[in-house]
């Protein structure tokens, strides 16, 4: 009889430390896992990322190469999201203290589990190499509280690579064999220019020959004289 008023104590306290526990969580929200990638992250029909999206999930984040950019494709495992403005926040630690750095807003949230989208870093945003961020996925409840639905890290980083050649750059660049072909041909079309001068001049000579057909003008001259021939002949109807 003793044994079981001792049990039945016992029960009550277990019961209500469940009942609280759970009260506890469903009040609680916790923020969901978040993942960065260089490319975008594989996920499957429902959105939820896939075995390979996660292995393509980086912690250290490459920048555009040749330029101060780092292309971010972020996905996110988003606890109690609601359709409404979702923003996603990078802070970067300061003395102790998380800093804002750049705030993005998906105005177009429509709400759901999952979110997948690109962002670009830039350097006039204040993203460095070398620092660290923490990322947040946000949504601001109805009392104006801001709710952390997802987070996660990435280190930006500078590598050096140089930017891929492209065809267009291949046909812009003239090959050094061709430029000194086109120093002789200009060479040449000089040579030619001067030569044409000389002929001319031996063109102008031609006009001098032109004179003599002038000098044929004189020769008409006696066509003319032989008129004045005919008319000095005697008239036969004055004869006798």
């Amino acid at each position: 009889m003793n044994m079981r008023l001792c049990i039945q104590p016992q029960r009550r306290w277990i019961f209500s430390t469940a009942v609280a526990l759970a009260a506890l969580c469903s009040t609680t929200a916790w923020a969901g896992e978040l993942k960065v990638g260089a490319a975008p992250l594989d996920v499957d029909d429902n959105g939820n990322i896939t075995a390979s999206g996660r292995k393509a999930a980086v912690e250290s984040l490459d920048a555009v190469p040749g330029e101060d950019v780092w292309q971010a494709h972020i996905w996110a495992k988003l606890d109690g999201a609601g359709a409404g403005p979702l923003y996603l926040e990078f802070y970067q630690n300061l003395n102790g203290t998380d800093s804002l750095v750049w705030r993005h807003e998906e105005g177009d949230f429509a709400g759901g589990k999952y979110y997948s989208g690109e962002l670009e870093l830039l350097g006039g945003r204040g993203f460095n190499k070398d620092r660290i961020y923490e990322v947040k996925a946000v949504q601001v409840s109805a009392k104006g509280k801001d709710l952390t639905l997802a987070s996660g890290k990435v280190k930006l980083i500078k590598s050096g690579k140089k930017p891929e050649k492209t065809e267009e750059d291949d046909a812009d660049k003239v090959p050094e064999d061709q430029d000194a072909h086109d120093s002789l041909a200009e060479d040449d079309k000089s040579s030619g220019d001067k030569g044409s001068d000389d002929k001319g001049s031996d063109d102008k000579g031609g006009d001098d020959k032109g004179g003599d057909d002038k000098g044929g003008d004189d020769k008409g001259g006696d066509d003319k004289g032989g008129d004045d021939k005919g008319k000095g002949q005697d008239d036969p109807r004055k004869q006798p």
